[in-house]
């Protein structure tokens, strides 16, 4: 039996600890179509208020618990905090508002092709090329959506 040093113990935590929340984003991730229809009488600019608000006080609780200041890790450039909470609240807002005039199923097939554009369209940048294996998961993806 071969004894892992401490750092590799370490590691090897932080590993599964990050599997352990990716996990858990991706079966959220999952669910909110779901729960999006379920609160169907609730406008979609009230359920983007509403889920932001309880994003910002579990991240909160979360850097208090850590022992950080919440204002040193919230002092960000401005473009950060453009790109990411402007691109968070846009996709969930087109995303909330195409559930609510659409099939669950449908809205949710169309909003989960961005995962397999951004693979495809990322080919096309200077440093980068399109490999046998991107098209090999285009084709599957594209199988996969036909059947559903």
């Amino acid at each position: 039996m071969v004894m892992m040093s401490l750092r590799q113990q370490a590691l090897a935590a932080q590993k599964s600890k990050a599997t352990f929340v990716g996990s858990i984003a991706v079966v959220l991730w999952a669910l909110l179509a779901l729960f999006t229809t379920e609160v169907g009488t609730i406008p979609p600019f009230q359920l983007i208020s509403l889920c932001f608000t309880v994003a910002a006080v579990f991240s909160a609780v979360s850097i208090i618990v850590r022992g950080k200041s919440v204002l040193c890790v919230l002092c960000q450039p401005l473009g950060a905090w453009l790109l990411g909470v402007g691109g968070l609240f846009s996709y969930h807002f087109f995303y909330f508002v195409a559930l609510a005039n659409a099939p669950a199923v449908e809205a949710s097939l169309i909003a989960y092709l961005w995962p397999l554009l951004i693979v495809l369209f990322s080919a096309l940048l200077p440093t980068e090329t399109l490999h046998w294996y991107h098209v090999a998961g285009l084709f599957l993806v594209l199988v996969e959506q036909h059947f559903w």
